[in-house]
């Protein structure tokens, strides 16, 4: 049976340079791909939880401040409203006549001063009558602004917080912090205390604790939500709900947010850009990249140095394949300075030997089969010749009577015709035919009977067949161990779909080992020359050389109990023998 070769066909081969430069590259990255992940992973938790940090202390220090201030607002508000010294001179002040007024205006007003230059985180102060939107005892010029529409931060029953805005000084313009608390006067219900924060405090708040050069971007919002304070009012208007999907999405989308609440329920939050979030991880990464490139650039220079080293041996080693491809039979010793090489070498000349020696069998393996030809070609000469004499010797004898010689010369002339190659493509049928022919011209000439039984089956007479295949198996029977009174049985049949088997018995007195493998061996020169000079060892050389492994041919022999010769033929291949 032969086994296919399954042979990868490989339409772009690729050369050594460029698969040592993609191995060593790979080699590289894999190697810089697991450490950059790790180191990357690591890194960026690492900083992650630094800026995190920062701004969480930030926010942190935002609010403490927030909520000092807040709470002293809160405390300098209450001595000026009813409760304190300053507030019941308010009272007295509203009551008196004018030279009264005069003496409890210029004591509210050294109050105020006392206040103030007590408390330096404090700016502007007066007292704002809300039903005629009158200030009194201001310590600084006031801005004809409405109070009630600043940015509330907190708003309890009494008092009202406002979030950084714009002073009401005119000649501040600053963001302060500021306190509107209700005084509590007997006639009056429309009397608030207005205190602010000093110049740039809630600014200084809030900037003195940005680590991030400028880029933080701080946000105030009220207990109910909204933005009253905002360092980016494009991306964070004020007034604009804190948690509104559009302020999700800006955020999502440019920056990360922090936040945290402080006790009265505001809360302080803080918007960090990505790109300064991330600056110290992009700033690693491109610091990584570089090394990357930098090994890989030494990869590749490693890779041009090992293709260098093992170049010229390959060149060598190729000019010798191109040696025996031409057929060149003289062949210089290899040596090489690195083991593989050498072993390569000395592999390549003991394979380069071996394929000398099978082209020289296969060359002889031609010779046998041109003499095979050439045999097959001289039973072929000049057949018309011979066919013309035979007939003349058949008619003459018939002329003259002579009916033996008749019969013999006909027999005779059929069994050439058909061994000759005349007719065509031959079946079983056509050989068996011809066979009975010789048989019958046999037992004439050599004048002692014979028994030749034939079972062929039925299916297996239209199957093709080599021509003259049954008779050199017969021949060889009758010339081998046969006396008379002889039987030979030819059994035909099919083995299958794909070959039909050819069996020949005698029970004559069988051959030797020796004897058997004599009668196949090519070069025997004391091989018998029978028939018509081909016999036996036709047969075999014509299965061998038309069919090969496909087909089989075996001879089994006991000494004194006959011989058997077993032909397997394949079916298919029969169609293109003539």
């Amino acid at each position: 049976m032969k086994i296919p070769l399954l042979r990868r066909d490989y339409s772009r081969p690729y050369s050594l340079k460029y698969q040592l430069i993609v191995i060593l590259f790979i080699s590289s990255l894999t190697p810089l791909i697991l450490i950059g992940s790790i180191s990357y992973f690591s890194m960026y938790a690492i900083l992650q939880n630094k800026a995190e940090g920062g701004v969480q202390s930030n926010l942190h220090q935002v609010r403490i401040s927030l909520e000092d201030t807040i709470g002293q607002l809160n405390h300098t508000s209450q001595q000026l409203a009813f409760d304190g010294r300053v507030g019941k001179n308010l009272e007295s002040y509203l009551a008196a006549d004018y030279y009264e007024k005069k003496r409890l205006n210029d004591d509210i007003r050294s109050e105020l001063s006392l206040i103030h230059f007590t408390n330096p985180t404090l700016g502007l102060m007066f007292y704002y009558f809300a039903n005629d939107n009158q200030k009194l005892f201001e310590n600084f010029n006031v801005r004809d602004d409405d109070i009630l529409k600043l940015p509330v931060l907190i708003r309890f029953d009494k008092i009202t917080y406002y979030g950084p805005h714009r002073s009401l000084n005119p000649i501040d313009g600053n963001e302060v912090l500021s306190i509107l608390r209700k005084v509590e006067l007997p006639d009056r219900d429309d009397v608030y205390v207005y205190i602010e924060t000093n110049f740039k405090l809630a600014e200084s708040i809030i900037k003195d604790n940005d680590q991030f050069g400028g880029h933080l971007v701080h946000l105030i919002v009220d207990n109910n939500g909204k933005v009253v304070f905002s360092e980016n009012k494009t991306d964070f208007p004020i007034g604009s709900s804190a948690l509104s999907a559009k302020m999700k999405e800006a955020a999502s989308e440019d920056y990360y947010m922090f936040e945290e609440t402080s006790n009265q329920s505001w809360k302080v939050m803080a918007a960090v850009p990505q790109s300064v979030y991330k600056q110290e991880i992009n700033r690693w990464i491109k610091q990584f990249a570089l090394f990357a490139v930098l090994t890989l650039a030494a990869s590749g220079y490693l890779a041009w140095l090992i293709w260098r080293t093992v170049y010229r041996p390959l060149n060598v080693l190729n000019a010798d394949i191109r040696s025996v491809k031409h057929n060149y039979e003289h062949f210089p010793t290899r040596q090489s300075h690195i083991s593989e090489f050498a072993v390569i070498y000395r592999e390549f000349a003991d394979m380069r030997g071996r394929i000398f020696e099978l082209i020289n069998e296969v060359e002889q393996k031609e010779k046998g089969k041109a003499l095979l030809e050439v045999e097959k070609l001289m039973t072929q000469i000049n057949p018309h010749f011979i066919h013309n004499t035979l007939d003349t010797v058949r008619w003459l004898a018939r002329a003259n009577g002579q009916r033996d010689i008749d019969r013999l010369v006909s027999m005779l002339n059929k069994v050439l015709y058909y061994n000759l190659g005349k007719g065509g493509p031959a079946r079983i049928r056509d050989e068996i035919e011809a066979l009975r022919h010789y048989v019958e011209l046999q037992g004439i000439r050599y004048h002692f009977e014979f028994d030749v039984h034939i079972h062929a089956n039925p299916k297996a007479l239209e199957l093709p067949i080599p021509r003259f295949i049954l008779q050199p198996l017969v021949e060889n029977a009758l010339y081998h161990g046969m006396e008379d009174q002889g039987a030979i049985e030819v059994v035909v049949k099919e083995d299958g779909q794909s070959h039909v088997i050819i069996e020949v018995r005698d029970n004559g007195e069988g051959m030797t080992q020796e004897e058997m493998d004599r009668l196949v061996l090519e070069d025997n020169p004391e091989r018998k020359m029978v028939g018509l000079g081909i016999g036996l060892q036709y047969v075999y050389r014509m299965v061998k050389f038309q069919f090969g492994a496909e087909a089989s041919f075996h001879i089994e022999s006991t000494i004194g109990s006959g011989t058997t010769i077993r032909l397997r033929l394949p079916i298919a291949k029969t169609e293109l023998v003539n």
